[in-house]
């Protein structure tokens, strides 16, 4: 097949997909641009008009660049003979530096803002060889018609993985781009090649940061009693008065304001004060001093002052009750710790969203061997009715009775259960009971609870996410192997709107986690469900009023999308584009 063959055939196979087709049916186009293209798709771009996005604030890519700039200049001789460019990315897609000798070609990757400063990730122009490789790892060749972008279908690119040499964790890409016409077969083995020789030389330039770290540390501990810590991504080094204060999710934490803080002010040595809260919630001052080698940030000299922390009041503080082996620090997790541990507190009702472990939280209250659970939505095997199971549970007398889900029983079994209660409390048996729906419901039954406790939601306890991850890694990793969350994995996290909780937390770590042998866990190891909705944007304006129109008109016919799209003065396959560009899920929608 000719190359204006190929590029016909594969145009036509982009266009059918963009209509709704399935892109792997004909086995025309390559099995990883067909799940590229599906991904693109997945984070709501359309090829028209998802351009590149531009972050104006400095970029923090020092380290990588001091290493990679002298390699890739000894290679300069090959783009002169080629009408090519080679650019380097960071770990999210972000341009860092570009090469190109011919200057129509740079007039014309201008045009396409092929620049540093913009974002080619795959969730923001879709499909194309830099976006590949940070979302699988591997090498990437993207041909022309193969782009998702359409600015991008005249340019063929083939990138490569810049990997730490320690953690071996993704830390960038180099791409080569040229002409579709000029595409050659070489050209993903040359990159491959040049990528190997940056990662070698990272291996040669971690040795010299970490002795330069090491060296800044130093001679900033004059005083042992001030905390002063000395980290980048990978290493920290800390003096004792540190260590007491910083647990283990801290230097993520401390690091992702360090980061910050630099590229707020990198042309100045001033230091830079700000207050973080610890996991643990301490409120913490941070001098942030740049540590170089040369014009490059290899790290960061942080000097620590604790502004307020919840054992450094002017009286004693009043501890956190343990519940069992849950985990918390935030202000919302505290207050319900004290108020379901209250010993006055006989009968106890525990509201909250589904998924906050509110049922957790009830059999943490007493060693479980003398706990009674009866469930509203678990059938008893002999089919005993619910007032039955109740009384059966306090004819064992238990220290503690639990009834969960208690809003999934109609009225009549909702009265047998405020009886039991006041039978179960005679007995000075505690009652803790849990439901998902608001306390308004069950009017008939809360005032036989001395106390209602909500138990906060994912987002009141966005403090908690570095601990909680922690706590479920431990619970479905290997032994004796601590897992490492990245401080872009818990960022990307933190963005997201957890509709189940902490259930749904738990069954992404235990996912990413569960019999496998990775130690660092950053943004592109999430699922890419996860990614999407991190990335995610809030709907403004005309984009709130175009997508209630949308759903009206899907609404109004039945959820036929042909007759929706006719409604609209639309083409089909123009309303899939603006559904995905919108975020609407029309799938769970019931019409």
């Amino acid at each position: 097949m000719s190359l204006d063959d190929r590029t016909r055939t594969l145009l036509h196979e982009r266009e059918l997909f963009l209509e709704g087709a399935d892109p792997t049916q004909r086995g025309i186009v390559r099995k990883e641009i067909a799940q590229s293209w599906k991904r693109s798709l997945m984070y709501g771009l359309e090829p028209e008009h998802s351009r590149p996005t531009f972050r104006p604030e400095s970029q923090s890519s020092e380290q990588l660049l001091s290493v990679a700039v002298p390699v890739i200049e000894s290679k300069r001789g090959a783009l002169v003979d080629s009408s090519s460019s080679l650019t380097v990315t960071d770990a999210s897609g972000w341009v860092v530096a570009r090469w190109v000798e011919d200057s129509r070609f740079s007039r014309r990757l201008d045009r396409h803002d092929v620049l540093p400063g913009y974002s080619f990730a795959e969730t923001t122009v879709g499909t194309n060889s830099g976006g590949m490789v940070l979302e699988t790892g591997r090498p990437a060749l993207v041909a022309g018609p193969e782009h998702f972008f359409e600015e991008s279908l005249q340019l063929t690119c083939a990138g490569a993985p810049i990997l730490h040499p320690v953690t071996k964790r993704l830390i960038g890409t180099l791409n080569l781009t040229c002409r579709y016409s000029d595409t050659n077969p070489i050209m993903l083995s040359w990159v491959c090649e040049v990528a190997a020789q940056i990662t070698q030389a990272l291996a040669t330039s971690a040795t010299r940061r970490e002795q330069l770290l090491f060296e800044a540390f130093l001679a900033d501990n004059r005083d042992s009693r001030h905390a002063v810590i000395c980290l980048d991504e990978q290493t920290i080094i800390s003096n004792a008065a540190a260590a007491r204060i910083l647990g283990p999710s801290d230097q993520a934490i401390l690091w992702e304001h360090a980061a910050r803080a630099l590229r707020s002010d990198t042309d100045t040595d001033a230091a830079l004060e700000k207050t973080v809260s610890l996991a643990d919630g301490a409120a913490v001052g941070v001098d942030v001093v740049p540590v170089t080698d040369g014009p490059a940030t290899v790290g960061a000299l942080l000097r620590l002052k604790v502004a307020s922390h919840p054992s450094r009041s002017g009286r004693a503080p009043e501890p956190v009750p343990v519940l069992g082996e849950l985990v918390g620090n935030s202000p919302a997790w505290r207050a319900m710790c004290h108020a379901v541990t209250d010993a006055g507190n006989r009968a106890l009702l525990l509201t909250g969203q589904p998924g906050v472990g509110k049922f957790a939280v009830a059999r943490a209250l007493v060693d479980e061997p003398d706990t009674a659970v009866v469930d509203a939505l678990t059938q008893s095997p002999t089919s005993v009715d619910w007032g039955t199971r109740i009384a059966d549970a306090i004819a064992r007398t238990p220290s503690l009775l639990i009834l969960r889900r208690i809003d999934a029983l109609d009225p009549d079994d909702l009265r047998e259960t405020a009886t039991a209660v006041a039978r179960a409390r005679a007995r000075q048996i505690r009652v803790v009971a849990t439901t998902s729906a608001p306390t308004t419901a069950l009017p008939q039954l809360v005032e036989w609870f001395d106390r209602v406790v909500e138990v906060p939601s994912l987002a009141d306890r966005a403090g908690d996410l570095p601990l909680l991850l922690e706590a479920v890694s431990r619970r479905y990793s290997p032994p004796n192997q601590r897992i490492h969350w990245m401080p872009d994995a818990v960022q990307a996290l933190g963005r997201i709107d957890w509709d189940r909780n902490v259930a749904g937390l738990d069954a992404l770590v235990r996912e990413l986690v569960a019999g496998r042998s990775r130690r660092y866990i950053g943004a592109q190891d999430l699922p890419i469900e996860h990614r999407v909705q991190a990335s995610r944007r809030q709907l403004q304006g005309l984009e709130q009023m175009e997508a209630k129109a949308i759903m009206n008109a899907l609404r109004d016919a039945g959820g036929n999308k042909r007759l929706a799209s006719d409604r609209l003065g639309i083409a089909r396959s123009t309303l899939y584009r603006k559904v995905r560009s919108l975020g609407i899920d029309i799938d769970s929608a019931n019409f």
